[in-house]
């Protein structure tokens, strides 16, 4: 572990791996704690490509086995669940850090889509089949092509291309294949399952946010499609996640119903309105509505208790930010803690990733150094 001064917040930052491929905590919203306040994260090593971190005491552990796809982990045990698409369509679960991977289940060759997520009991995976008419996207506004950061036309005409998807659930213990959504218009994406119900999830569609409905649950059985947070035209909900508890959803919030710069800067990001962070209830009611934040926030996240949130700052904000958070409190007072440096991108941001440690000491990121992405941590005043 090495350790260093922060250049602009004056705080000691830990650099905790130094893997020479680098290492990442997994996306904000995916779930990361592990038996023993460890903390999950991915890169590549000898005997596999997952590593256990100690915020603390700044140990890496190498998981051994390699692992494809992430479904989901359960937090409370450390049951994790991934999907390897060779050479069976195979549901793996392991007990990390240490457990041997163990086949619970194949997905049809016949079924629908590609697993994107599985229930907190491992018993029922959600999948994704998505389509978009390629014939009338020009290569330079793909997605994955490279074009200039602030593409105004390249942004309209990715999200305005023809496409349309479906959410199936597959139970691998009754083989049951259940329709749950469709849309002629969006994809399917953001599938998150809740922490502690197993026949709940989130899901999101593909659009810009503004024009559609963002934020939805449904039961795993189809049942009980609801709104969470019904939008107007123009309101912008986005980046939701769960609260620890699972009673909760917590998402971003700006107002652009007024706002004449919608088509000409799209980006949450550059727009000139404020950013809240809210949050819902499971009946879809808005129960809380921060004040406006000091500025726009890549991500925000919360910490395990839900005493602190955290954020990863936005273009000309390149911070890792933490800040007290009491629901009866609607001011949000995020402090920078960390400087990232990793080069800002329009939409993809930074990579940053932040996240508490299990005991809310320890704010953990993603940053560059050397080139590459490696795990930091800097303490936080609890």
């Amino acid at each position: 572990m090495r350790k260093r001064v922060d250049e602009n917040t004056g705080r000691q930052i830990r650099q905790i791996t130094d893997l020479a491929e680098g290492c990442r905590v997994p996306y904000f919203k995916f779930r990361r704690h592990l038996p023993g306040g460890l903390i999950l994260a991915w890169g590549n090593h000898s005997s596999g490509n997952l590593v256990a971190l100690d915020p603390e005491g700044g140990d890496v552990q190498p998981i051994a086995g390699r692992f494809d796809k992430w479904l989901n982990l359960r937090e409370s045990d450390g049951k994790a669940w991934f999907y390897h698409e060779q050479p069976n369509r195979e549901i793996v679960a392991v007990d990390l850090p240490a457990g041997s991977q163990e086949v619970i289940g194949r997905i049809p060759e016949d079924a629908p889509g590609t697993p994107v997520v599985i229930t907190c009991d491992g018993r029922t995976v959600i999948l994704n089949e998505g389509h978009i008419d390629v014939t009338v996207t020009p290569s330079e506004c793909s997605p994955d092509a490279p074009r200039p950061a602030l593409d105004v036309e390249g942004f309209w005409y990715h999200f305005c291309t023809p496409r349309h998807g479906t959410l199936w659930s597959y139970n691998l213990d009754t083989h049951a294949l259940i329709k749950l959504d469709e849309n002629d218009r969006l994809l399917p994406f953001y599938e998150d399952p809740s922490p502690v119900d197993p026949t709940l999830f989130k899901y999101s569609w593909n659009h810009v946010g503004i024009y559609d409905q963002r934020i939805w649950t449904i039961r795993v059985d189809g049942s009980e499609k609801r709104m969470i947070r019904r939008q107007e035209k123009r309101e912008w909900t986005h980046h939701e996640f769960w609260w620890p508890d699972g009673q909760y959803i917590g998402y971003k919030y700006l107002d652009r119903r007024n706002d004449p710069t919608i088509h000409e800067i799209p980006w949450g990001e550059y727009a000139p309105v404020p950013l809240h962070l809210c949050l819902a209830n499971l009946e879809g009611v808005e129960i809380y509505k921060s004040d406006p934040l000091e500025c726009y926030h890549s991500h925000i996240s919360v910490s395990p208790d839900g005493t602190w949130v955290c954020g990863e700052g936005t273009d000309g904000h390149s911070f890792a930010y933490a800040a007290p958070f009491s629901i009866s409190n609607t001011k949000v007072d995020f402090k920078p803690y960390a400087t990232i440096h990793t080069p800002y991108v329009a939409v993809t941001a930074q990579g940053v990733e932040t996240g508490f440690s299990a005991d809310n000491k320890w704010l953990t990121f993603n940053d560059t150094i050397d080139g590459v992405m490696q795990v930091c941590a800097v303490e936080v005043d609890i």
